[in-house]
């Protein structure tokens, strides 16, 4: 705990004081103890100081490697967390991608629908026409045809022609000289 100089120190005066002698000059012995003691406070303030810097050493060595492992714990954190935001982005990056090509889907989808609507809106006229005019249909019999209009003229409420065209057809008959025809009449 004493330190060489301190030791060396010591020795000197020691020798100096069997040198003097203790009974020659007792101012010079005093002078001496004052010193040793003075000395031996030193060495024990010196050694108490060299304990406290010593403790506080270790207190910052053991702080140090606290704050080295919170260091290292918060890095492995903060790894974790940036590898969890780009899983996340690249996760929302693929949304992004399935949403813009599902909505191009949907308005290809939309645009065919639109289409194929404008193309059977004219389409169905001419199948119409060409189901009309494809159709073979045997010529309508004579007396069938006269029979019907016959029904027709004796009708109460005819359908194919009105009373005031069947009162002319009766007139254009009778000047024709041909009988005109009477509903009235059941002959």
């Amino acid at each position: 705990m004493f330190s060489s100089r301190s030791a060396a120190r010591l020795l000197a005066v020691t020798l100096m004081l069997t040198l003097i002698g203790c009974d020659k000059d007792k101012r010079l012995a005093a002078m001496a103890e004052r010193h040793l003691a003075q000395q031996t406070e030193q060495n024990r303030n010196a050694s108490q100081l060299h304990r406290e810097v010593a403790a506080g050493s270790k207190r910052l060595v053991e702080a140090d490697a606290q704050s080295r492992k919170e260091i290292a714990t918060l890095h492995r954190e903060m790894h974790a967390e940036r590898v969890e935001v780009g899983r996340q982005r690249d996760v929302l990056d693929r949304e992004r991608q399935d949403l813009a090509a599902q909505r191009r889907w949907d308005s290809l989808v939309a645009a065919a629908l639109y289409d194929m609507g404008w193309l059977l809106g004219c389409l169905l006229p001419v199948a119409v026409c060409w189901l009309l005019l494809s159709r073979r249909e045997e010529p309508a019999d004579d007396q069938a045809v006269a029979r019907l209009l016959l029904d027709d003229v004796i009708a109460e409420h005819p359908i194919l022609l009105p009373r005031r065209k069947r009162q002319r057809i009766g007139l254009s008959a009778a000047r024709a000289g041909l009988p005109s025809v009477d509903p009235a009449d059941p002959a």
